[in-house]
């Protein structure tokens, strides 16, 4: 909540020096040491993310500007000794999917992936030159992304909140949650953090290519306006009322000056349609130079690394030069006037609060918590404060500014430390217990079902092994802190034969971990000689008779929704060639494998960038189907004469657990067999469309004998069912 309170507490105003009897003036111990770092947020989607080519002799690549530079143009760039400089007061951020994550000091090859640069480059660097503090870029930034639907604000869309990539809105939410990962778990991603506070100061947007298509360019400036609205906003946002915005054009498209897209963008900096967006939102047109240097945008292909048509035609000059104008255009816009983005979360020390200081300057502060002031003396200047009162569970916060003109200016927020994501799983040791827990504790309570196990683990703990659980049963466990009014974390965990209720295959991986298994030695012990999984015979083996690379059960199964699950779940090696275990004839014997026959798949997986599979393969690993996730997307996947045939069903949903459900019809009389994948939201209700089929295909599914698992070490693979019916693959009983 974000609002000006006109005098509603005499006590605090009238006069206001009553509001500032209560503070001190002076430096605190939990005192600001240094300038808040600045956060810039870069929105778009492939020229966001940027294709300008590092590396390589042909024209206007990074590596040539730079060799070429006898003028020094680009001298800050390079080290003495012609390395890549890398920044240590400019931090970057990116996080593409998949596992494609990584951030450090601002240099080259943030693109779109290693060898690649985006206007990130110029314009973190035209920042960092003109602000004495730390500053740290944000890039949320795909492919392939409208906004007429990925990044389409809620206020337009009234959408319920998206689930996945292709929902409408998945990717504007993927800013949202990109940007408080990050601003939350600065000191993890930065050690050099040193509590200074932070400072939304201004997001970047460059799209607009996807929203040529399906009439999506009628709804741009409608859509822009509003998504300039709602990314500022407390209720959809980042919580920054005027935050200051700077768009570049989106380029190369067929016709610049006819397109909705360009005149729906150059419309944002039309004072007289919009004149609210006067000084804080700017339009960088990419389709003639920029400001008195000229700077150009597009190069012919002669002078590019590439001849596209697209992506600037990979010109690293083309991404330099539209960093330079965001950054020039951002150093003109003015900030907002009032503080705002009250943040609240649970650390080890205590609740952490982080606020930012408006261009107006408040005459005092005071901070509440649950209704009773703090015990801080906040100088006016200070935009973080660290509660190590706050008990575990739900605290609530509000920070009232005294403002030079006498009003209040009021920020609330919420934290909940109570306890998160408690799993069991069960290893070679007895049932482990790991959970996870921000805030400041005395200690934890453990309970199994009726049984105190402890009520004094150590408040550092997050971990605790059940040594002598019961043999079957289903168990309940619970944790809580020792002190405050949290939550109570509970969890479940099946002992004995997992249910497979109507599943004729069911793999849930109920094989214990060991907690000093290893991937890579020889000796660990792993999926192989596992087994005992209902419709499987013997134990799995190894495809390639690899005993190097093992795929190892890792602890803590997944979970989806309301699907029933069990043990632990699978962690595969690129190199391993994959594990098999032969399957008994419950298949054959349902006539599920017999023409005009139907069947049901179904599995849970988690994509790293290299990805995972599952399929149902002959004797001879030659004939078969199955379901494949790589780093980019999901698959289906036919195996005719060893042969993979595969097909997008949709991109991977990063670092989520997904649940794939899978129709087979076998072709009877010479007709092709059907293979249709299914999106099974987590009420698990069937859809009434499938996603996109496989190839039509003919396979003699008689040979079918076998269930083969293959996968990276950073994907897993869990809760694998084949059965007759949808209601057999989700666990109905």
């Amino acid at each position: 909540m974000n609002q000006i309170l006109k005098h509603p507490y005499t006590s605090f105003i009238g006069p206001t020096l009553i509001f500032l009897s209560g503070f001190l003036f002076m430096a605190h111990a939990q005192g600001t040491p240094e300038l808040p770092v600045k956060v810039y947020v870069m929105v778009g989607q492939s020229n966001m993310q940027g294709y300008g080519h590092v590396g390589g002799a042909k024209p206007n690549t990074l590596e040539t500007l730079v060799k070429n530079d006898s003028a020094g143009k680009y001298s800050h760039l390079t080290n003495a000794d012609g390395s890549w400089r890398e920044r240590e007061d400019v931090w970057i951020h990116l996080d593409m999917g998949a596992g494609n994550e990584k951030f450090g000091g601002l240099r080259p090859n943030y693109g779109a992936r290693d060898g690649f640069i985006g206007p990130e480059l110029a314009f973190g660097h035209k920042m960092g030159d003109s602000y004495d503090g730390k500053v740290l870029i944000i890039k949320t930034s795909w492919g392939g992304k409208s906004l007429g639907n990925d990044f389409l604000p809620p206020s337009k869309g009234e959408y319920p909140k998206p689930g996945k990539p292709g929902n409408t809105g998945f990717y504007y939410h993927e800013i949202l949650r990109l940007t408080k990962q990050v601003t939350e778990n600065i000191k993890t991603y930065f050690p050099d953090y040193q509590g200074q506070g932070i400072e939304f100061a201004g997001l970047c947007f460059h799209q607009g290519w996807n929203d040529q298509y399906g009439g999506l360019d009628a709804f741009y400036e409608a859509n822009l306006r509003a998504f300039i609205d709602d990314i500022r906003s407390v209720e959809h946002g980042i919580g920054v009322p005027n935050l200051p915005v700077v768009i570049a054009t989106s380029g190369m498209l067929s016709d610049q000056t006819s397109s909705l897209i360009v005149q729906g963008q150059l419309a944002m900096a039309d004072a007289g349609k919009y004149p609210e967006l006067v000084g804080n939102v700017a339009v960088v047109s990419t389709s003639e130079p920029y400001g008195p240097e000229k700077l150009p945008f597009l190069f012919p292909a002669s002078e590019s690394p590439r001849n596209q048509g697209f992506h600037w035609n990979g010109n690293a000059r083309t991404h330099l030069s539209i960093g330079t104008a965001m950054a020039q255009e951002m150093s003109k816009l003015t900030q907002p006037k009032r503080p705002s983005r009250l943040a609240a979360h649970g650390t080890p020390e205590g609740v952490r609060l982080t606020w930012q200081i408006g261009s107006v300057k408040p005459t005092a502060i005071k901070l509440m918590a649950n209704g009773e002031e703090l015990e801080a003396r906040l100088p006016i200047t200070q935009t973080t404060y660290t509660d190590r009162t706050a008990l575990p569970g739900t605290n609530n916060f509000e920070i009232l500014f005294a403002l030079p003109n006498s009003e209040i200016h009021k920020l609330s927020a919420q934290s909940d430390t109570s306890i998160e994501r408690l799993i069991a799983y069960k290893t070679t040791e007895g049932i482990v217990l790991n959970w996870t827990a921000k805030g400041r504790y005395a200690g934890f309570k453990i309970a199994r079902d009726n049984q105190v196990l402890s009520t004094n683990i150590p408040l550092e703990a997050r971990t605790y092994t059940d040594t002598n659980p019961p043999e079957n049963g289903v168990l309940t466990y619970y944790v809580a802190p020792q002190n405050g009014n949290s939550t109570i974390a509970r969890t479940t965990l099946s002992m004995g034969q997992p249910n497979p209720g109507q599943a004729l295959i069911y793999e849930p991986f109920d094989y214990p971990y060991d907690p000093k298994a290893k991937q890579g030695v020889r000796t660990s012990p792993s999926l192989f000689g596992q087994g005992g999984a209902k419709g499987t015979t013997g134990v799995f083996k190894s495809v390639k008779e690899n005993e190097r690379w093992l795929p190892l059960i890792q602890p803590g199964g997944m979970t989806y929704g309301d699907l029933p699950t069990n043990g632990n779940k699978l962690a595969g090696h690129k190199w391993s060639g994959g594990a098999y275990v032969e399957l008994d004839n419950s298949l054959s014997r349902a006539r599920l494998l017999s023409d005009g026959g139907t069947m049901w798949i179904s599995c849970i997986v988690y994509t790293g960038k290299s990805g995972a599979s599952i399929s149902l393969r002959s004797a001879d690993m030659n004939t078969g189907i199955g379901l494949r996730m790589d780093g980019r997307e999901h698959q289906t996947i036919i195996i005719k004469d060893g042969e993979q045939i595969k097909r997008r069903i949709g991109a991977v949903t990063p670092k989520k657990e997904v649940f794939l459900v899978a129709k087979l019809t076998w072709g009877k009389d010479g007709e092709d067999d059907s293979f249709l994948p299914y999106w099974v939201p987590p009420e698990l209700t069937l859809p009434e469309g499938n996603a996109r089929p496989a190839y039509p295909y003919q396979i003699d599914q008689t040979q079918i004998s076998r269930l083969v698992v293959e996968g990276s070490e950073d994907s897993y693979i869990d809760e694998i069912r084949v059965g007759p019916t949808f209601e057999s693959v989700i666990g109905a009983k």
